[in-house]
């Protein structure tokens, strides 16, 4: 999370989020954000490159894979505002940069220190690697960067990854640009959230 002051734990923001999605209807949900529906209180949401199983009547998320990790709690509760926001705005097919959403300036170093700085770090010299990554998890290429492309975090959630190969006078550089309305779906923490959480999972398909 960001770190703001005055913002609840993990797991207090988990459990708040429970409470609202109790008003959340997990077949009109299915239908109008085209997800699968399980069973009358389960729905089955892609993250990334995963099938996530969520159960209302249980509160409870796992991964449908075998021998998945455990949701975290921050992903937990940002699945739980996805589903709450995502009928709130259509795609602006439009990219912006994190600082450019409600707070985001403020929070850049911080986003830039977990997700960008990771990502020239582990992929600087390795542009083949995270192009297999971006195959892996079924992401669409992108013209720009040396490589760059389109991961789809949620269904309605893109992320532009991208990357720029350095040489003898400029490093490595890359960014992650996710669409102008994503902040009228999610809080700008959530954003933050998701572009960590992508890192990691690239991070951890590095090293399979």
């Amino acid at each position: 999370m960001l770190g703001m002051k005055g913002k609840p734990s993990g797991l207090e923001a988990l459990e708040k989020a429970w409470e609202r999605a109790a008003f959340l209807n997990p077949k009109r949900l299915s239908e109008t954000l085209g997800l699968r529906l399980k069973g009358p209180k389960q729905l089955v949401l892609r993250v990334i490159d995963k099938d996530c199983v969520i159960d209302f009547e249980s509160k409870t998320m796992k991964y449908s894979g075998p021998g998945e990790s455990e949701v975290t709690q921050y992903l937990q509760t940002l699945i739980l505002h996805y589903l709450e926001g995502a009928g709130k705005a259509q795609l602006a097919n439009r990219l912006v940069t994190f600082r450019e959403f409600d707070g985001g300036a403020i929070y850049y170093p911080a986003f830039k220190a977990r997700t960008i700085d990771v990502m020239v770090k582990e992929f600087g010299d390795k542009p083949d690697l995270l192009r297999r990554i971006g195959e892996a998890v079924r992401a669409e290429p992108v013209e720009i960067g040396s490589v760059g492309f389109k991961v789809h975090f949620f269904p309605r959630m893109p992320v532009v990854v991208i990357l720029w190969l350095g040489d003898e006078e400029v490093p490595p550089a890359a960014n992650i640009l996710f669409d102008a309305n994503a902040g009228k779906i999610l809080p700008t923490e959530d954003i933050s959230v998701m572009g960590g959480t992508l890192c990691r999972r690239f991070l951890k398909l590095a090293r399979v």
